[in-house]
C-alpha cells in the first residue's frame, strides 16, 4: 500500500497541480514565464512515473509473484524499492522546476545535481524492482501449467523492456541537460522517452491485468483468442512507429521515417481496436463463462448486480473502466484517422498532445479510478469501499477533466468564428480540466483512505 499512499501524494501534491498550474496559464493566456518547459517536462514525468509507474509497481508486486504461484524472492527489497521511488521523485520535482530561474547562479550546480540525482535514484529503484520481477517472471518451474501466467508474459516482459529504457534515456538526458547548463530536455528526446514508457509500459500492462482480472470482476466471456499473437502483433506496430522518431534516425531520413511512424501508428490504432473488440468489454456480445460453468449458485443466494458478479459493494466502480476503454478506443480512432490521411496527403488537425491525453487522462487514469476502488480493498482485507458515492464522484469528475482537456483542441476554428461565446467557453474548459483532474483524484485519495483506515 506504500506505493499507493505515495503514488497517490505525487498526483495530488505535484504532477496534477502543475498539470493544473499548466492548464490555467495556457487557458487563459497568460504570460508563459521561463518555467513553462520545464514545468511541462517536470509533469509529464511525475505523471508518468509517480502517478501511473507507482500504481503498477505496487499492483504487480501483489498480483504478478500470486499469477506465477511464487512468492518475491527478496521482499525486504519491496520497501527499499519504494524509498528509492519516493525519494528520486521528490528530488525531480523540486529541483527540475527551480533551474530555468537560476541558470546563471551559483545555486545550479547544486539542484542539477539534484535532478541528475534523481534520475539515479529512479534507476536505481526501477533497476530492483526489474530484478525481483524478473526472477518472477522467468524463474517459475514448469511454467507451460500455468497458462494464465504464460498468455500474458508477453505484455509484462515488455513492461520490463520499457521501464529500463525510459529510466535509462531519463538518466542520461538529465546529465545531458545539467551538462550543458540547461533546464530543458531536448524536446525530440523527451517525446521518445514519453513514447516508449506510454507504448511500452503503461498500455501493454494495461491490457494484461484487463485480460486477467475483468473476466472475473466483470463477468466477461473466457479468454478464449490468441492473447500472445495480438501481444506480438502490437509490439511490431509499436517498434514500427517509435524507431523512426529516433532522433538520430528521423534527422538523417526524416521523410522516410515520418512515413513508416505513420504506418506504424494507423496499425497499432488497428491492433488496440482489434483488442477491445476481443476483451469485450463495451460491447459484451459473447455469453460470460459462468454461462459455461457445470455448478451454478444456489437458489437462495442473494442475488448480484445484473451482469455483474458483485453486490454493489465497490461502488459502480465499472463506469471509469467502461470510460477508460472509451477513451482508448478514441485514442486508437484518431491514430488510426491521422496515419491514413497522412499517408493520402491530406493532414489532419490532431496533435500528439491530444492522443497523449486521451490514452493517459482518459484510458489509464480512469482505469485506475475504477480498478484501485475493485482491488485494492481486498489487497487490505477489506470487504468493501468506505463511500460509493465517491466511486461517482472520481468517475464525473474524471470524465469532464478529460472532455474539457481534449475537446477544445479538436474544434475547428470555424466554429470560434461563427459563435463568438465559444472561445470563452473553450478557454475556460481548458483552464479548469486541470483542477477538476485534481479533484478526481482527491475523491479516490480519501475514499481509499477511509477505507484502508475504517
Amino acid at each position: 500500500m506504500g506505493y499507493i499512499w505515495v503514488a497517490l501524494s505525487a498526483a495530488l501534491f505535484a504532477g496534477f497541480d502543475i498539470g493544473a498550474h499548466l492548464t490555467f496559464v495556457i487557458g487563459y493566456d497568460f504570460p508563459l514565464g521561463k518555467g513553462y518547459h520545464s514545468f511541462i517536462q517536470t509533469h509529464g514525468h511525475l505523471q508518468l512515473v509517480g502517478w501511473a509507474g507507482l500504481f503498477i509497481i505496487g499492483i504487480s508486486l501483489h498480483f504478478i509473484p500470486r499469477l506465477a504461484g511464487i512468492p518475491v524472492s527478496q521482499p525486504r527489497w519491496i520497501h527499499r524499492i519504494l524509498w528509492l521511488m519516493g525519494v528520486g521523485l521528490l528530488l525531480r520535482s523540486v529541483g527540475h522546476v527551480v533551474l530555468p530561474y537560476i541558470t546563471r547562479s551559483t545555486l545550479f550546480v547544486l539542484f542539477g545535481g539534484m535532478v541528475v540525482g534523481s534520475g539515479l535514484i529512479e534507476w536505481s529503484g526501477i533497476f530492483a524492482y526489474l530484478f525481483l520481477l524478473s526472477k518472477t517472471l522467468y524463474g517459475v518451474k514448469g511454467i507451460d501449467q500455468r497458462p494464465a501466467l504464460t498468455s500474458v508474459k508477453p505484455y509484462f516482459s515488455m513492461m520490463l523492456v520499457g521501464w529500463l529504457f525510459y529510466a535509462s534515456l531519463n538518466l542520461i538526458l538529465l546529465i545531458q541537460m545539467v551538462l550543458s547548463k540547461g533546464s530543458m530536455i531536448s524536446p525530440a528526446w523527451n517525446e521518445f522517452s514519453i513514447q516508449i514508457f506510454v507504448g511500452l509500459v503503461l498500455l501493454p500492462v494495461a491490457f494484461a491485468f484487463s485480460i486477467r482480472t475483468f473476466p472475473l470482476y466483470f463477468r466477461l466471456a473466457p479468454i478464449d483468442w490468441p492473447v500472445r499473437r495480438v501481444a506480438y502483433a502490437y509490439l511490431f506496430a509499436f517498434c514500427l512507429q517509435t524507431a523512426p522518431a529516433f532522433p538520430p534516425l528521423s534527422d538523417l531520413i526524416p521523410q522516410a521515417s515520418f512515413y513508416l511512424s505513420q504506418i506504424g501508428m494507423l496499425l497499432k490504432g488497428g491492433v488496440i481496436l482489434w483488442f477491445v473488440w476481443k476483451l469485450d468489454i463495451l460491447t459484451r456480445f459473447r455469453e460470460p463463462w459462468t454461462g459455461q460453468r457445470t455448478l451454478q449458485p444456489a437458489s437462495d443466494r442473494r442475488p448480484t448486480r445484473p451482469g455483474m458478479p458483485d453486490y454493489g459493494e465497490f461502488g459502480r466502480f465499472e463506469r471509469p473502466v467502461y470510460a477508460a476503454y472509451v477513451w482508448l478506443v478514441v485514442g486508437a480512432f484518431f491514430e488510426i484517422l491521422l496515419g491514413i490521411a497522412t499517408l493520402w496527403g491530406r493532414p489532419v488537425s490532431i496533435g500528439n498532445d491530444v492522443i497523449r491525453h486521451l490514452y493517459l487522462l482518459g484510458f489509464i487514469t480512469h482505469l485506475i479510478f475504477g480498478m484501485s476502488v475493485r482491488m485494492i480493498p481486498g489487497f487490505i482485507k477489506k470487504k468493501r469501499v468506505a463511500c460509493t458515492q465517491l466511486v461517482d464522484f472520481t468517475f464525473w469528475l474524471g470524465t469532464v477533466a478529460t472532455i474539457c482537456r481534449i475537446f477544445p483542441l479538436l474544434l475547428p476554428s470555424a466554429i470560434f468564428g461563427a459563435v463568438p461565446a465559444s472561445v470563452w467557453v473553450a478557454k475556460t474548459a481548458f483552464a479548469f480540466s486541470g483542477i477538476i483532474g485534481w479533484l478526481a483524484v482527491l475523491c479516490l485519495a480519501g475514499n481509499l483512505w477511509k477505507t484502508a483506515s475504517s
